[in-house]
């Protein structure tokens, strides 16, 4: 059976192009249909997950990234070092969409004036972990930031509930919605969380989205979506998160930035 890693971000060529158009992706992992959350419903609540929207000139066209983020601060969102690095955003405009569907004429777009990612992420070896930055808002936003795991995640929370969150395609292509699904952590590693199972996890497009654990009775991001592993049958086969709760000082610096 082929397997192999593939980013969670979702790429199409142009606006003119079919949406949910993988190009980004390794050739050899472009022969299935990207899907988004897996086994998930739409989302119209949770406020603080948006959608980061990357935009650059590609000839006469342009591209466009989709990704997943997570307010944590005023101007601060968290999302996954491959969605913001210097190959995704050199040139680029970044914005994030607030709201559940972003294809229609209801939501909010905030800029984002910055990016930064933690210094040790390897883009050739992104199992390595690291894959986390932030993205810094043009203006502040009135939404509540959610909290982030400042406890060591241990092999005891193997089994315990978690829910997923992206702007991921569906089965049938990218549709700018997003949405949730409620699943288990599965594999609690020195670098990574597994979370979910074959027909609940995430996939393109959740890339940078929380994973939200209840720690100490508050809804706490544990995770970021990094990445996957795909086989013959499906692009998307289970899911792995950056911990959070390793990366306290990179994140902190910037929420607590004046």
């Amino acid at each position: 059976m082929k397997t192999g890693i593939i980013f969670l971000f979702l790429a199409a060529a142009s606006l003119s192009a079919c949406a949910g158009e993988a190009d980004d992706l390794p050739t050899s992992e472009m022969d299935a249909t990207p899907a988004g959350i897996i086994g998930g419903t739409i989302d119209e609540g949770d406020p603080a997950v948006v959608r980061l929207q990357v935009s650059r000139p590609r000839g006469d066209d342009f591209s466009v990234n989709h990704c997943t983020a997570s307010v944590i601060a005023p101007t601060v969102l968290l999302t996954a070092a491959h969605c913001v690095q210097p190959s995704q955003v050199n040139g680029a405009t970044i914005r994030a969409f607030f709201g559940t569907d972003a294809l229609s004429e209801e939501g909010t777009w905030v800029n984002v004036t910055e990016t930064h990612f933690d210094p040790a992420y390897d883009g050739s070896n992104i199992s390595a972990g690291h894959d986390i930055a932030v993205a810094i808002l043009e203006e502040p936003v009135s939404v509540q930031p959610l909290p982030y795991n400042r406890a060591p995640m241990t092999q005891a929370m193997v089994g315990e509930p978690v829910r997923l969150i992206g702007f991921g395609a569906d089965d049938e292509g990218w549709d700018g919605i997003k949405r949730h699904v409620s699943t288990t952590v599965n594999t609690v590693t020195p670098l990574l969380l597994g979370l979910g199972d074959a027909a609940h996890h995430t996939c393109q497009g959740d890339s940078g989205g929380p994973a939200l654990m209840d720690v100490n009775g508050v809804s706490t991001i544990v995770g970021v979506t990094s990445f996957g592993t795909s086989n013959n049958t499906t692009i998307c086969a289970d899911g792995w998160d950056t911990r959070v709760d390793l990366y306290l000082d990179f994140i902190d610096q910037f929420v607590n930035a004046p």
